[in-house]
């Protein structure tokens, strides 16, 4: 079993399976990741990924670098080609087909994706686009002082003292600040007379208005994610058991975070529709053109099996309802 997974992983990749070896004889194709990819993604770490010290550099080709790419694979179909990004050759591979999808992944070691890391991010794309080293970055000395006397100088102030006179006490009333008028109450005091029992007691002053405090707004809910009981690289299994071993019907699917992968899928981009401990459902790119055992796949729902270990992958075309039957629907059994 395990050797027909490998050979069944080993078809998932696209047509042109990139490696990263050097051929000098080699037909070359040359791409700018600023001008000619509208997708980049770096897979530093891969559990699947039987070479640890390589990583992957899955893209997205505009149409302009699309058709260069069909051209030179077609060019160069049972021979080496070596691919260019931003002025460094990063792999050679054998083409065996024609290249004419959008989506291309390239594996490298990680010395060659730190090397391209910088172009890639556009941290010098525009100074530096053939892939140069940058020139080094000199810091200016700070200018001297200028030590010169100025030419024209201020007019020394001269500070004068003045006597302030304090006032006397024998200003007239008019002169003096005028005292506030005192409240019926407060003369009545003032003069010595008991205060009055029974008056009514002041009104108290009316309340200003009160401005009730808005509600706060709710926070906002966690982003839909895909369950790990559902993540993983999965075989399907035929519905009659076999005393001997599982038989297989249909291809082998891994699911990804953000992708999922099979022989006629590379690594379809994905958006999550619901997710649940009961169900998952998944919408693909529209332009994935992804086939799954025969379905053009649209739509997919994800459900736990009554066996541990398993689950049911329900595949839905354009044309289907997701609430009613699918295309084609299977148990997959963990690797």
């Amino acid at each position: 079993m395990r050797a027909c997974w490998k050979t069944l992983a080993a078809s998932l990749c696209a047509a042109l399976t990139i490696a990263a070896a050097a051929a000098a004889d080699a037909a070359e194709i040359a791409f700018s990741s600023q001008r000619d990819f509208t997708e980049i993604s770096l897979t530093i770490k891969d559990t699947y990924n039987a070479n640890p010290d390589s990583v992957a550099l899955e893209i997205t080709l505009s149409q302009d670098a699309q058709q260069r790419m069909a051209a030179a694979s077609g060019a160069a179909l049972e021979q080496d080609l070596t691919v260019v990004i931003d002025g460094k050759a990063v792999s050679t591979s054998h083409v065996q087909s024609v290249v004419d999808t959008p989506q291309l992944r390239v594996a490298m070691s990680r010395q060659a994706a730190m090397e391209l890391l910088p172009a890639l991010l556009g941290m010098n794309a525009a100074a530096n686009p053939q892939g140069a080293p940058a020139a080094p970055v000199v810091l200016a000395a700070p200018a001297p002082a200028d030590t010169h006397p100025p030419l024209l100088a201020a007019a020394p102030y001269v500070v004068q003292a003045q006597q302030v006179t304090p006032p006397s006490v024998s200003e007239s009333p008019a002169e003096a600040a005028p005292m506030p008028a005192l409240t019926a109450q407060e003369a009545v005091l003032a003069a010595g007379a008991p205060p009055d029992l029974a008056a009514p007691p002041a009104a108290d002053p009316a309340p200003a208005d009160v401005v009730p405090a808005l509600p706060l707004p709710p926070p906002p809910l966690p982003p839909l994610a895909i369950p790990s009981w559902a993540l993983g690289a999965w075989l399907p299994t035929s519905a009659t058991a076999s005393p001997y071993a599982d038989i297989n019907q249909g291809d082998p699917v891994a699911i990804y975070a953000n992708a999922i992968d099979a022989i006629n899928c590379n690594r379809a981009r994905l958006s999550i529709l619901d997710s649940s401990n009961a169900r998952v459902r998944l919408q693909l790119a529209p332009d994935s053109q992804c086939v799954i055992s025969g379905v053009p796949v649209d739509r997919l729902q994800l459900s736990p099996a009554l066996e541990p270990g398993k689950i049911a992958i329900s595949l839905y075309s354009r044309q289907d309802d997701m609430n009613g039957p699918p295309s084609k629907e299977s148990i997959y059994r963990r690797r």
